[in-house]
């Protein structure tokens, strides 16, 4: 019996040995380095997910500056970034690498060193080109408001600091379209809004490639998923866009057999009341409008406009149906604005929205000086060429 609990005592502590090792076996990566001049000072290593941001480790900095983050290696890898104050250091982690973060904490997010990871080199390039983008159009920004440079010219050097992010971008994309960087790069914004345009052709076209690199080289991961999707979302819009196009050839073809001052014929009330026909307005080109003041986007939308009545004073008309659920918010807005503004009492329910296929708000489509429909505009479509093609 001695014998026997002695075997069974040794057998217990080969397996709990056993199950140690397994946990210190278990795959993981490591971040790891040093950050000088940052005594006392806190850093933190985020997973950046799809939706979210989640802190997985921290660590407060002594005199040395050094630091070590191990974490299981990612089933199909991941973004990460270090964070120190309001400074970020983005990572590309694949799988059981190394990488090593040099940097010190005044310029700790742009002069950072980091090594044993390529692709997050890569994106290192990738985030200063973007600061650099940022950085002109808040200076552009404020040059035009002081107005020491023209709105032309302030959209001429806009499009030129977009190009060069987009030159050096698309070269990274294009050198290998499975790269964490490639993605990465794709995903840059000023403000709120993608640097590249997925409703653009040449810039979706990437989106389209990177899509197919990743779902050949990693399906079932997440971020392949979410390209997938939205890859698919955008060539949705541009269908339905289409569709769109294809109800204003109907609604045109329709006309050749029906008056258009019959088929076109709105009548609506302005803030006095006064019936006001968008008929009258044959013989100028008529932007004829479908919005809603109460709506957040409404200001901006309304400045675009007026710069166009501006321009084409006398020329060039503005029938903007209102379908604000409030009067009361459609006069006070209306009141100050100098052309015409109407008003539908129906709101969402106005027959107007399926004859004229309204879908989203703003809608505005461009008539000629017949009445005709020529095109529904887009937000990204410059409504000046649009303008002179029929003047």
């Amino acid at each position: 019996m001695k014998t026997s609990k002695f075997i069974l005592g040794a057998l217990c502590t080969l397996l709990i040995l056993s199950v140690s090792s397994c946990k210190e076996e278990k795959p993981h990566f490591t971040i790891e380095g040093e950050i000088s001049g940052a005594d006392s000072t806190m850093l933190y290593l985020q997973k950046q997910g799809l939706n979210e941001y989640a802190l997985v480790d921290s660590v407060k900095l002594d005199s040395n500056g050094t630091f070590s983050f191990k974490q299981d290696a990612p089933q199909h890898g991941e973004f990460y970034t270090l964070i120190l104050g309001n400074q970020v250091i983005n990572l590309a982690i694949d799988s059981i690498e190394t990488v090593v973060v040099k940097a010190s904490k005044p310029t700790f997010a742009a002069q950072y060193t980091v090594e044993g990871s390529d692709e997050s080199k890569l994106m290192k390039e990738i985030i200063l080109e973007q600061y650099k983008l940022t950085n002109t159009v808040r200076s552009l920004m404020v040059k035009l408001q002081k107005k020491e440079i023209s709105q032309d010219e302030y959209i001429t050097d806009m499009n030129t600091a977009v190009a060069a992010y987009k030159t050096y971008a698309e070269k990274v994309i294009r050198s290998d379209y499975t790269s964490y960087a490639s993605y990465f790069a794709l995903f840059q914004k000023v403000g709120d809004l993608l640097i590249f345009d997925p409703y653009d052709k040449k810039d979706r076209s990437l989106y389209q490639a990177v899509a197919t690199a990743w779902l050949h080289k990693d399906p079932e991961s997440p971020r392949t998923k979410q390209l997938e999707s939205f890859v698919l979302g955008i060539l949705a819009d541009i269908q339905r866009e289409k569709d769109r196009e294809q109800h204003i050839i109907e609604l045109n073809n329709n006309m050749k057999e029906v008056d258009s001052q019959d088929f076109f014929k709105i009548s609506l009330p302005d803030i006095s009341n006064k019936q006001i026909e968008l008929a009258s307005l044959h013989g100028k080109v008529v932007l004829l409008d479908f919005t809603a003041y109460q709506t957040d986007y409404s200001p901006a939308h309304n400045i675009l406009l007026n710069k166009v009545f501006e321009k084409y004073s006398g020329k060039v008309a503005i029938y903007q149906v209102s379908l604000d659920s409030d009067a009361h918010s459609w006069k006070n807005t209306a009141t100050n604005l100098p052309w015409i503004c109407v008003y539908d009492e129906k709101s969402l329910g106005s027959e107007l929205i399926q004859k004229f296929n309204v879908q989203s708000l703003p809608t505005t489509y461009i008539l000629d000086k017949k009445g005709n429909i020529v095109k529904r505009l887009l937000g990204s479509e410059n409504i000046d060429d649009e303008i002179k093609k029929l003047l």
